[in-house]
């Protein structure tokens, strides 16, 4: 089978655009101007934040009390070769995850030796990928050395110190278009490679081929062609619970038709099932793949562009189980159930176009029974709108939420939090709490952690004007909803 490219630039763009207006969604201002950042826990009740500024890529510890483990200021982990914008292509991506021993890893790509020139070859080049370990005590433990070049990369912790990172190590057959490899690595402790210097291959592409004389005489349009099935460079991993993978990945068939492929790599990097699971056909749902804590995963498809969301569950040696409705916002309450969240958008139809966003949210038990019934959280007033929902569990079934709420046109977000119960009381007042206890500056890329004491960390971009957030600034809850750190701490200064 074959499939034929004309306009393949063309349609790349069109589907990122489409792309970018699916993520975005209500949250299209939620991220404007704002510092990168990602958090984790220290496990010892405390957080470990990274985030990149105008030069490079910084980590900072803080325990329980808002204290600074590490360098003033963040410890720097990557050097800045341009200028930070915060409107334009970052020039780095990164990643953090624990190192199960009161430090981190972090993983990032360097862009910053890429063409601006569209019309450059170079400029689709593939980009190095870099892993680095931060100890508890803030020194960085690897050897800086790129573990490849590549792009769509994922990294997960392997629950030993180690990490295990997954990369479509693509290779250029001319600018937008390349031939796919996915590549997976296995990274000790120590910092060694354990799969091999340049790590596993699990599924290549076909590759690109100018047209044959047999085509060109068949009349065949366009210039190139690839053979069909084929690995898309689409994929993402989640643990297998044993130091091992399960990578998801699509295949791209005729017509755009996909199909989703899923396989299990053990500790030691062997194959683990004779045939890889052909886990459905349709549309990979993103940020859906999940552990299902004995050794499987949960993963989302949809059955046509505008069919229905289904959850497929793949047991540990690759067998297809229960498939069930999908929800794209639930939590883990801790004893088997789940907290679902749901937000409507309801049009006003007063100019100028505006909505009115309320978010509903539910618990139910192991058997997807109400424990209590669907309960409005908060409803947006004329004017406003809601971005970067963010959510954790408060460790005895009940949720923290937190939110931006956003006036039209104004360079202005306040970030509002909540928490609900076990039993659904909504406890931080009718409306939330302000995180920062202000509402006239930027505050932008939110997140939330448990402090694993029955309260959260709300960490966020913050600052002045309509630059955006250029400061990090974090805050700590408690289980009632008291502010203990006032309007926050700056953690990059």
């Amino acid at each position: 089978m074959k499939k034929y490219y004309r306009w393949f630039i063309a349609v790349i763009i069109i589907m990122v655009v489409v792309i970018i207006s699916i993520v975005i969604g209500v949250n299209h201002k939620s991220t404007r101007g704002s510092l990168p950042l990602s958090t984790i826990s220290d496990g010892s009740g405390g957080a470990i934040i990274a985030w990149e500024s105008g030069t490079g890529i910084y980590i900072q510890h803080i325990d329980a009390t808002g204290q600074a483990l590490w360098q003033k200021g963040g410890l720097l982990v990557e050097q800045a070769k341009v200028k930070f914008d915060p409107y334009g292509s970052l020039q780095t991506y990164f990643t953090l995850v624990s190192d199960n021993a009161g430090g981190a890893i972090i993983a990032w790509d360097d862009k910053s030796s890429r063409t601006t020139d569209f019309n450059s070859t170079a400029y689709f080049a593939p980009v190095p990928i870099y892993v680095q370990r931060v100890s508890s005590a803030g020194k960085l433990l690897w050897d800086k050395s790129a573990i490849s070049t590549g792009d769509n990369w994922e990294i997960i912790s392997d629950g030993a110190g180690g990490v295990i990172i997954a990369w479509d190590n693509y290779k250029p057959y001319y600018k937008a278009l390349h031939d796919d490899y996915l590549c997976l690595q296995k990274i000790a402790p120590d910092g060694k490679r354990l799969w091999g210097d340049a790590g596993l291959t699990l599924v290549t592409s076909s590759p690109f081929h100018p047209l044959t004389e047999e085509e060109i005489a068949n009349h065949v349009t366009g210039t190139i062609s690839r053979t069909l099935p084929t690995y898309t460079g689409t994929h993402d991993i989640v643990t297998d619970g044993n130091g091992g993978v399960i990578v998801i990945w699509e295949e791209e068939g005729e017509q755009t038709a996909r199909q989703v492929y899923a396989q299990r790599v053990d500790s030691q990097g062997n194959i683990a099932w004779t045939d890889r699971a052909l886990v459905g056909s349709g549309i990979y749902q993103y940020n859906s793949l999940r552990a299902d804590n004995s050794g499987g995963v949960f993963l989302a498809l949809q059955i046509g562009n505008q069919g229905p969301i289904y959850c497929q569950q793949v047991s540990h040696n690759g067998e297809l189980l229960a498939l069930t409705e999908y929800f794209p916002d639930t939590l883990n309450d801790g004893s088997g159930g789940t907290i679902r969240m749901r937000i409507e958008t309801i049009p006003l139809y007063t100019p100028p176009s505006q909505t009115h966003i309320i978010l509903y949210v539910q618990r139910l038990d192991e058997t997807d029974i109400p424990v209590w019934p669907e309960k409005q959280v908060f409803s947006t007033r004329e004017g406003y709108q809601i971005g970067n929902l963010k959510y954790t569990a408060d460790g005895s079934g009940g949720i923290f939420l937190c939110w931006q709420l956003e006036k039209e046109n104004v360079a202005y977000s306040a970030t509002y939090a909540q928490r609900l119960d076990a039993s659904g009381n909504i406890l931080f007042g009718e409306t939330g709490m302000s995180v920062f206890g202000t509402s006239d500056t930027y505050q932008g890329n939110a997140s939330t952690l448990s402090d694993g004491s029955g309260g959260v960390f709300v960490v966020a971009a913050v600052g002045k004007g309509a630059f955006g957030g250029n400061m990090v600034y974090a805050q700590h809850i408690d289980h009632s909803g008291n502010r203990l750190w006032k309007t926050g701490i700056r953690i990059d200064q």
